[in-house]
């Protein structure tokens, strides 16, 4: 199952910081129109843009990857 939630600009460092011990596969936190991709979304990660200036770029979001694997990886191991 694949998610794609919109998230508020001011959250943006927050969810990159949450993002780190995912695998992109898993858990992206993307912008549009970062760099001279106006029409793209482009990937954020902690390490690079956690600087980033979140007020020129015009929509965040959250993509989501929740398979088996994941479920597995992540929450099972929690719930036990």
């Amino acid at each position: 199952m694949n998610l794609a939630l919109k998230i508020p600009a001011f959250s943006v460092k927050l969810f990159l910081w949450l993002s780190l011990p995912f695998s992109d596969d898993n858990f992206v936190v993307v912008c549009k129109g970062y760099g001279d991709d106006w029409d793209y979304y482009t990937g954020l990660y902690w390490y690079e843009d956690k600087d980033l200036e979140t007020c020129w770029y015009e929509d965040y979001q959250i993509w989501l990857s929740i398979n088996k694997s994941f479920i597995k990886k992540y929450l099972w191991t929690k719930i036990k």
